[in-house]
């Protein structure tokens, strides 16, 4: 098929609505993630596109997306909302994400070559540095791109995609919930994570990267309320 003017400028357009969309979507996330939103808290579309500078739009589409990843519930007349998580969300999110997250690192353990333990070395320091500081949006960004790592090494495509929905709602409660301590905690947790994968030893790798995951879960749920 012949391109026009005409058809290029529709793809291109299309595109940019796209790349758009999802530029707003991921600010909504992170603003989530950073506790800037708050569960509950209303998600105001015409606040959102002055603050950004774009049409009410694409924010609305990139609402719709989160309602979609269960991140936001919209109720009629009132809006968009922050969703808030009972202990059932988070107990299913957290049990789903346990055995996806160990499915990852058993095979990410036979994959894994010398540049990307370096790499995932230089995120468990970050993560230290960061508790250290009790930067616990900085520990998250990390933590979060640890853990995509390991899922890129493994190469599972469709486990991959899976756990990015399922581990958003399992973040979205952490940066309330933790103290430095518990970051110094979970930054040694990935250590030994680390050094299972460096070690190619699938089976452990595996045992402790659904430890890590049981064990974050206790440790949020004793903070959430029923």
């Amino acid at each position: 098929m012949k391109k026009t003017a005409s058809t290029t400028n529709v793809s291109s357009k299309i595109l940019s609505r796209r790349v758009l969309r999802e530029d707003i979507k991921q600010y909504l996330i992170n603003l989530i993630l950073n506790g800037s939103l708050q569960p509950g808290e209303r998600v105001v579309e015409i606040r959102i596109a002055k603050e950004l500078g774009v049409s009410q739009a694409p924010v609305r589409e990139a609402i719709r997306e989160l309602e979609q990843m269960g991140l936001i519930e919209t109720s009629p007349f009132q809006g968009a909302f922050v969703k808030k998580l009972t202990r059932k969300n988070l107990l299913e999110a957290y049990a789903v994400r346990g055995m996806m997250e160990a499915a990852a690192a058993k095979d990410a353990a036979n994959k894994i070559t010398a540049e990307e333990v370096e790499h995932l070395k230089e995120l468990v320091n970050e993560m230290l540095i960061a508790a250290k500081e009790g930067d616990v949006q900085g520990f998250i960004e990390k933590d979060i791109e640890f853990h995509e790592t390991i899922f890129q090494i493994a190469g599972n495509e469709l486990l991959y995609k899976l756990w990015q929905s399922v581990r958003l709602s399992s973040y979205t409660v952490i940066t309330t919930k933790l103290s430095k301590r518990s970051l110094y905690d979970l930054a040694n947790r990935h250590s030994t994570i680390l050094a299972s994968l460096e070690a190619k030893d699938a089976a452990k790798a595996e045992y402790l990267a659904r430890l890590h995951i049981e064990e974050l879960s206790e440790e949020i749920l004793n903070e959430v309320e029923d």
